[in-house]
């Protein structure tokens, strides 16, 4: 059994690097998780360490960028205290070819990989200048493998298999949302997803106000682990789920065994049916009537 666990998460401002680690210490540890997820965007905290924050979204996003390196430390510090792999917890990076929003994968023994956002919101791109990334990782552990797949990006099926059949057990996805029509839309991508996967999909919302940040002015979302609603698994395949709108968490032990008899010996064959999609009859026949 695999321990899992999804923070809803509140961006706010402490006096230094260390009050903001020992904030992630004291959400984290107590869970004796094996595996932490941190939400989309909640690396902003980076840029709210120790100084009074900028006003308009630019600054933010430099701000944000030039402390990404004291950021992966933090989550490599955290990992190691902790003993669990911390994922999520994306920021904005400038690369050559323009800011991306950036998550992390680090490891219990402090070693840090990252995922980029792959398909941008309409609002990061006109509003923040978010390029799309490129490449999708795959975290192979003696837990099982993994993938992200940021908040937008579970919204596409397509990117979701490609996770799958990479042979995941398991798709992150840390979002940031700020109306609760965005907030359903990724929750209900997530739970489809779970199905069409056959697998373990994990959601982790930022939540709360920030003041004078318009990147994540307002954030609503409800953490939940999802699995495919089959054999031996939850009928409405939500695993775990915490409260909506609120700093708190989900915690689910995940059989990674089970999850993958459904696959093979499921109810129904999604991740086996799933070619024949390019093998039926779609011509389109228009009927007037």
């Amino acid at each position: 059994m695999t321990r899992i666990a999804s923070l809803a998460w509140h961006c706010q401002r402490v006096s230094g690097w260390a009050e903001q680690e020992a904030r992630l210490i004291e959400a984290i540890d107590p869970l004796k998780a094996d595996l932490v997820l941190l939400p989309e965007y909640a690396g902003l905290d980076a840029a709210l360490v120790g100084r009074t924050p900028p006003q308009d979204i630019a600054s933010w996003m430099a701000l944000a960028s030039e402390r990404s390196g004291d950021w992966m430390g933090q989550l490599s510090s955290v990992a190691k205290r902790t003993g669990a792999w911390v994922c999520g917890a994306s920021l904005p990076v400038e690369t050559p070819r323009g800011y991306v929003n950036r998550g992390f994968f680090a490891a219990p023994w402090g070693e840090v990989h990252c995922q980029d956002k792959l398909i941008p919101t309409p609002f990061e791109r006109d509003g923040m200048g978010i390029v799309p990334g490129q490449g999708l990782s795959v975290i192979d552990t003696v837990m099982g493998r993994f993938g992200m797949l940021i908040c937008y990006d579970s919204e596409f099926p397509i990117l979701a298999r490609k996770l799958v059949e990479a042979q995941c057990d398991m798709i992150l996805v840390p979002s940031c949302t700020e109306f609760e029509a965005g907030q359903t839309r990724v929750r209900q991508s997530c739970r489809a997803r779970a199905i069409e996967g056959q697998c373990v999909v994990v959601q982790a919302p930022l939540v709360g106000a920030v003041e004078g940040c318009d990147i994540i002015d307002m954030s609503r979302g409800r953490p939940g682990i999802f699995v495919p609603p089959d054999h031996g698994m939850p009928a409405d395949g939500i695993l775990a789920q915490g409260a909506a709108n609120t700093p708190g968490h989900a915690l689910a032990e995940v059989d990674f065994a089970a999850v993958g008899r459904v696959r093979r010996e499921g109810q129904v064959g999604n991740v086996a049916h799933w070619p024949e999609q390019d093998r039926v009859d779609t011509n389109i026949r228009l009927l007037s009537l």
